[in-house]
């Protein structure tokens, strides 16, 4: 009976890293798609942080990425997810 619960953690470790990742790979395609459609040079992406506090916002994660408009300053942006759902970005004003 304890091999039996020890594969199960085991395999819901394995689909939570998977959906991590899911997670991960989206929120760069959305970041991507977002700096392209300002005109935007992509400088780089990382996981912020995941929310687990119980209430409205729980597993919400947090995605910051660089970004810059002239090719000399550097900005920073962040993208909230809820899923693999787009919750809203913050994205700073910036020299055009």
């Amino acid at each position: 009976m304890s091999d039996l619960i020890w594969l199960l953690v085991i395999v819901g470790i394995c689909i939570w890293f998977w959906q991590q990742r899911k997670q991960t790979e989206k929120a760069r395609t959305l970041i991507e798609q977002k700096c392209n459609a300002l005109d935007l040079q992509l400088v780089s992406v990382a996981k912020e942080r995941i929310n687990l506090k119980l209430g409205e916002q729980f597993l919400e994660q947090s995605f910051i990425f660089e970004f810059s408009s002239d090719s000399e300053n550097c900005y920073q942006g962040k993208l909230y997810m809820l899923g693999q759902h787009q919750y809203r970005f913050d994205i700073p004003p910036y020299r055009v």
